[in-house]
């Protein structure tokens, strides 16, 4: 199963994270992972190459099927090319329902 998790704080999606490998087909021949690889890669773009945001920080390892992308940004033009790499990974999910898996997580607000 790919574990996809989105990360929200209260100011806006804040990261969102892959890893696992979906057991669609044989590694290296799976639509779904390389459709989830896919729109892990163009938020990482849309983010550096087409906002110019310098604050995405991107950790991988080559080793394992694992990707995490992050910004501190919560202008609107992130917000919604975040949200619409996730909404496009829901539907991914949604499609091969036991092959991907996304989950939201909200972090509570600081009430001191």
């Amino acid at each position: 199963m790919l574990t996809v998790t989105a990360k929200h704080s209260a100011a806006g999606l804040r990261s969102i994270s892959s890893a696992g490998h979906a057991g669609f087909a044989d590694e290296g021949k799976d639509i779904v992972c390389a459709a989830v690889s896919t729109l892990m890669q163009a938020l990482l773009v849309g983010l550096e190459d087409v906002l110019g945001l310098k604050d995405v920080k991107l950790t991988s390892d080559a080793k394992k099927p694992e990707m995490t992308v992050e910004w501190t940004d919560d202008g609107v033009s992130a917000q919604q090319i975040a949200f619409t790499v996730l909404l496009s990974l829901k539907g991914v999910a949604d499609a091969y329902p036991g092959f991907v898996n996304v989950n939201e997580v909200f972090e509570e607000e600081d009430k001191r």
